[in-house]
């Protein structure tokens, strides 16, 4: 009998419940993550005032999470690639629930930004893996639009953050907004229950073997998994971080990178002080967060629109052309318009900025291989995160230079032409790039991963 890479049957299956619970279950944790997240952009400005920070020091308290992503992503995340993703996952939303408790219970500068950081930590190794899970439990046709529906949701976290800002904060206190993101830790025995471990990772386990037939049942019903294999080698390379890099990869791989940098930037930088920024122009407290949950209403559309856009037109013309408008519609906003104008662009602004950190997740995805997927896309979203610790650090630092509102949004663009250069230099092969969207990807994508020359 013919084996079939178990790549190749995920590529062409239809969808089915199994597949919805799959995404049901990491757009929660995306929700989570975006919530926790912009948890503190809510908070920013009472807790100037009650502690008398510097705009400075709460950039750098800003920054701390980030910080904490930096290091999950790039050191946490890849344990996946070894372990498996469900384990890690389950993990990692139990630390994100106890260093919520801790912001809740901090006292100062120094508690709430170590437990800011260990919420980041947490955060930044799961979520590259639930995002990896997506893709990988995807069929082709529509793995670039789940990916990015998924990734969308970190908006959906934002929006419900901001709104809970407005109504916690006056009546319970700052406090109030992050004993919400303990409550995530019920989250823990259903994933426990519910998600599955990536196909691909047990196809190559062979005493893990009854568990890939249950998966593989479950997505792929009407295919036989007497002779579904895997399509790489059994086991992880000792030095996985190096993979990247190999075979002409190294150019595409740092170019990654800065996209990724350069989206964070931009994203985190927005959701940390677009309340403050406004508040300093004139705008009461509530008009600023409701223009932090415009901004992530745009996000949400944004990053379901590209992946729709993604799917006819490929991910790098759409972060191309997101990372343009970005820019433009920053520049405007400095003109300081009238409401309905300011409106507008915020929904631009926070559709090609946090519509474009869902997307690159799907770029990240697509291009490095599964045995590597979790170090590929950890390692991008975690040097990522140094510019989205440099949004909240420079943000605060431009705040207190007192520039004029314009010059403000000014510099704040210029991390969308620098992104939009970066993305115009990646060279994707011609084979990955032309091929029919119902073609099956991964297996086009091991030869385009190992053979990339520039």
């Amino acid at each position: 009998m013919s084996t079939v890479p178990v790549d190749e049957v995920v590529s062409r299956a239809k969808i089915t419940p199994f597949h919805r619970l799959i995404i049901v279950l990491c757009s929660i944790l995306m929700i989570v993550d975006g919530y926790d997240m912009i948890s503190y952009g809510s908070v920013v400005t009472v807790l100037m005032d009650e502690w008398e920070l510097t705009s400075v020091h709460a950039g750098w308290l800003g920054a701390a999470a980030l910080f904490g992503m930096l290091i999950g992503g790039m050191f946490i995340a890849p344990l996946a690639d070894r372990f498996g993703r469900r384990p890690v996952m389950i993990w990692c939303i139990i630390g994100s629930a106890v260093g919520s408790l801790g912001c809740a219970l901090a006292t100062g500068f120094l508690t709430l930004g170590l437990s800011r950081a260990f919420v980041g930590v947490s955060l930044g190794a799961m979520v590259p893996n639930f995002i990896s899970l997506t893709g990988e439990i995807a069929p082709h046709r529509s793995r670039a639009l789940l990916v990015c529906f998924v990734s969308s949701l970190y908006s959906a976290g934002g929006i419900i953050a901001a709104l809970l800002a407005i109504y916690l904060i006056p009546s319970f206190g700052w406090s109030s907004v992050f004993y919400v993101s303990v409550g995530a830790i019920i989250l823990a025995p259903i994933m426990y229950r519910l998600l599955p471990e990536s196909p691909e990772f047990l196809a190559r386990q062979p005493h893990r073997r009854t568990e890939f037939e249950h998966v593989m049942n479950r997505l792929a019903p009407d295919v036989p998994t007497d002779n579904i294999i895997s399509v790489e080698q059994k086991t992880v390379p000792k030095a996985p971080v190096a993979e990247i890099f190999r075979n002409g990869n190294a150019f595409n791989t740092v170019l990654i990178w800065v996209v990724f940098a350069m989206t964070m930037l931009l994203s985190y930088g927005l959701n940390t002080w677009l309340p403050t920024l406004m508040t300093n122009a004139g705008y009461p407290l509530g008009s600023g967060l409701f223009n932090l949950i415009i901004l992530n209403v745009g996000g949400l559309g944004g990053a379901m629109l590209a992946g729709l856009l993604s799917d006819r037109y490929g991910v790098k013309r759409v972060i191309l052309f997101y990372f343009l408008f970005a820019a433009a519609s920053l520049m405007l906003l400095g003109l300081h318009p009238g409401r309905l104008t300011l409106n507008l662009l915020l929904v631009v602004a926070g559709a090609t900025t946090i519509g474009t950190l869902a997307v690159i997740h799907a770029l990240a995805v697509e291009y490095y291989p599964s045995l590597v997927r979790s170090t590929g896309v950890g390692w991008a979203a975690g040097v990522g995160r140094i510019g989205a610790i440099s949004g909240p650090v420079l943000g605060g630092a431009l705040l207190g230079l007192n520039l004029p509102f314009q010059q403000n949004f000014l510099a704040v663009a210029i991390p969308g032409v620098i992104g939009a250069l970066a993305i115009a230099s990646i060279r994707m092969s011609k084979s990955a790039s032309s091929r029919p969207p119902t073609e099956p990807s991964e297996t086009t994508q091991e030869t385009h991963f190992s053979s990339q020359r520039s």
